[in-house]
């Protein structure tokens, strides 16, 4: 009876380590997750700032923010702050190098001064 005893509180033991393990193992990886979001926007952020700043009628560094869905693989939205106005030639050429660069629709980019 005792040995029963012993082996019922193990197999309780057993069972709660398991749990415990896998909930362990998926909030770690949500963590990084997150962490990934964050690095994918800001390196998105550091190429189109660097290839608008190359273009002709932006003089200043603009201010870019990009954000990505939870699967870092669709982009919801890009804003585009440039510090000095800018023609609307030069808004037109900016939208379309982000566009095409990020392979994205137009109405998901916005640029402003």
């Amino acid at each position: 009876m005792k040995d029963l005893l012993k082996s019922d509180k193990l197999i309780k033991f057993a069972f709660i380590s398991g749990i415990v393990a896998i909930a362990l193992i998926f909030l770690s990886d949500f963590g990084k997750s997150t962490e990934t979001a964050v690095t994918d926007e800001q390196a998105l952020e550091q190429r189109i700032t660097e290839m608008l700043t190359a273009m002709d009628g932006i003089d200043e560094v603009p201010n870019v923010t990009v954000r990505l869905d939870e699967d870092k693989h669709t982009v919801l939205g890009i804003t585009v702050v440039c510090p000095q106005a800018i023609s609307n030639r030069t808004a037109e050429r900016a939208i379309n190098a982000v566009r095409t660069a990020l392979d994205v629709s137009a109405s998901k980019i916005c640029i402003t001064t």
